[in-house]
């Protein structure tokens, strides 16, 4: 009786096993959907942690958040402080509006958009400008009692999605790149 239920486990860990290959090369396409969906939960393949890719028109303005780099821009609809303290990294990310020297708004548009603020350390100010297209790594914080004028959001609009979010991006001045 114990050997009858043996021999099914017995069975799924030779699979499980010899799916395991990382030779992409050698897997055939059976063997990589039986792989996937036999591992899905552990896997460790780069592929499985890789973001959606987004539509041809918004390929370089990507926004990604933390060490899987989860596309962000899905998220920036609600709050994000879940997700507080995380890295951020922008790629080729639009400057939307630029409030005061120090800070700007980052995305696609005003319905996809985050705060960013520089951490200037006593150094110049960034030449920032609408339009313009920035590459940058920051820090995830939370805005949570934190006054909107005093981050630089002057707008009602802004502050309304400062609220939202309850975050806003810590970028060293040093780590933002302009193009």
């Amino acid at each position: 009786m114990t050997f009858v239920r043996l021999a099914p486990l017995a069975l799924v860990a030779l699979l499980a096993a010899s799916c395991g290959d990382n030779d992409k090369k050698s897997a055939t396409p059976a063997t990589t959907a039986a792989a996937t969906t036999t591992t899905s939960t552990t896997s460790t393949d780069p592929s499985a942690t890789t973001p959606i890719p987004e539509p041809p028109s918004s390929k370089g303005n990507r926004l990604l958040l933390g060490v899987g780099e989860s596309d962000l821009y899905p998220l920036l609809a609600a709050s994000l402080s879940r997700y507080t303290p995380n890295q951020v990294r922008g790629k080729s990310v639009k400057i939307v509006r630029v409030e005061g020297t120090d800070g700007f708004w980052a995305g696609r548009g005003p319905k996809q958009q985050i705060l960013v603020k520089l951490s200037l350390k006593g150094g110049k100010p960034p030449k920032l400008e609408a339009g313009r297209r920035a590459d940058f790594v920051g820090q995830l914080m939370s805005a949570q009692g934190k006054s909107p004028i005093l981050l630089g959001v002057k707008e009602k609009s802004g502050q309304r999605v400062l609220q939202n979010q309850g975050v806003y991006l810590l970028v060293s001045a040093g780590d933002l790149k302009l193009h």
